[in-house]
Formats: structure tokens, C-alpha cells, sequence
């Protein structure tokens, strides 16, 4: 009975690092959580300890190991909600400015750097130097801008 405790402990245990590395949104976390307990509980009663000591211990690692996985599942999912911070697809929706232009495409200062930029498809007219636009999407180093609407207010 010892030997299968002892298992149990490790696959839950195992089950639980594995949640840390692949999104399975919790569930290998509550079942290595429950796995935990159970090896807890059989490792005690194995131990001829009895049901004083094994239900309190099994009982504290399912609670704090289900409460654990609660909360991080809850930080997950608040975290997928937020804008994106980072990379090209944060770029999306910033403000730049015109350096220079000329035709279909032209250079922009965005952040202290400068692209090279095209006028999304659907807008004709020609930002002049100096004029805010706006980027609406980013392929390869190239920023797809527009120009600004008159009803929206510069960021």
C-alpha cells in the first residue's frame, strides 16, 4: 500500500510540473493535486498512523493544492484579457508621424525609430510631413497606416 501512495504522490506531483509547461487550463493541475492527496492519504494510513493524521494532511494538500490552481488559473485568465505589450501587434493603433512621403508609401517615425510605410488600402489621400498617423496593421517592417480622422483625438 506504501508503493502505491509513494506512486501516487509522484505522478501527482509530476502532473502538476507538467501544468506549469502545457496549457490544459487546470486540468492536469486538479487531477495531480488530488493525486497528491490521495498518496498523501494512503502513505499515512499505510504507515499505521490511522485516520486521525491521514484526513487532515490529505484534506490541507487537496485544499491548498486545488486553491493554488484556482488562483493561478484565475491570474491566467485576467492576463489573456489584457492588450497586447509587446512584439508588432502592440504597434497596432499607435501614433506616428510622417517624416516623408511620396506616392502609396513613405517613412514614419514611431517610438523614437523609423519605418517604412504604406497607406492602407481604402485611403487615397497623402499624409504631409509632419501629420499624425495612424497604424492599422504591421507586415514584415512595413506599418500600414491611415490617416487620422477629423473625430478622433490625437494619443
Amino acid at each position: 500500500m506504501a508503493a502505491l501512495g509513494v506512486l501516487a504522490l509522484v505522478v501527482g506531483v509530476l502532473l502538476i510540473v507538467i501544468e506549469a509547461h502545457v496549457p490544459t487550463y487546470g486540468a492536469l493541475g486538479v487531477a495531480g493535486t488530488l493525486l497528491a492527496g490521495t498518496g498523501a492519504w494512503l502513505l499515512f494510513t499505510s504507515g499505521g498512523l490511522g485516520l486521525e493524521i491521514a484526513l487532515p494532511v490529505a484534506l490541507g494538500v487537496a485544499v491548498v493544492g486545488l486553491g493554488a490552481v484556482a488562483v493561478t488559473g484565475r491570474k491566467v485568465l485576467t492576463a489573456r484579457r489584457e492588450p497586447v505589450r509587446t512584439g508588432a501587434q502592440s504597434l497596432v493603433g499607435s501614433d506616428a508621424l510622417v517624416r516623408s512621403w511620396d506616392g502609396r508609401q513613405g517613412q514614419v517615425e514611431l517610438g523614437g525609430e523609423l519605418w517604412r510605410a504604406r497607406m492602407e488600402f481604402g485611403y487615397t489621400e497623402t499624409p504631409g510631413t509632419g501629420e499624425s498617423v495612424v497604424v492599422e496593421g504591421v507586415r514584415g517592417l512595413t506599418l500600414s497606416v491611415r490617416r487620422r480622422e477629423p473625430w478622433e483625438l490625437p494619443c
